[in-house]
């Protein structure tokens, strides 16, 4: 299993955020309503395909190398 955690943009309601993950093979669990982030949602991102979470990541935080996605992806203990 791997895991992001990503802020959202607070313009996406729940709904739309886990349908947005779903469609990309992935599922998204709402952890914090206001954010440290200037107050954006948080949310965890799971996955058991690297790549699905790999794809959620760089459409959710754009133009980013390699190095920084690799901070952001973890794989989860079994």
């Amino acid at each position: 299993m791997y895991i992001a955690q990503l802020d959202i943009s607070s313009e996406n309601t729940e709904i739309e955020v886990k349908e947005f993950a779903n469609g990309l093979g992935c599922t998204a669990i709402l952890v914090q309503e206001f954010g440290p982030a200037g107050g954006n949602p948080l949310y965890i991102f799971e996955s058991k395909n690297y790549n699905n979470l790999d794809e959620l990541v760089r459409q959710v935080i754009g133009d980013a190398d390699e190095e920084t996605i690799k901070t952001v992806i973890i794989e989860a203990s079994k």
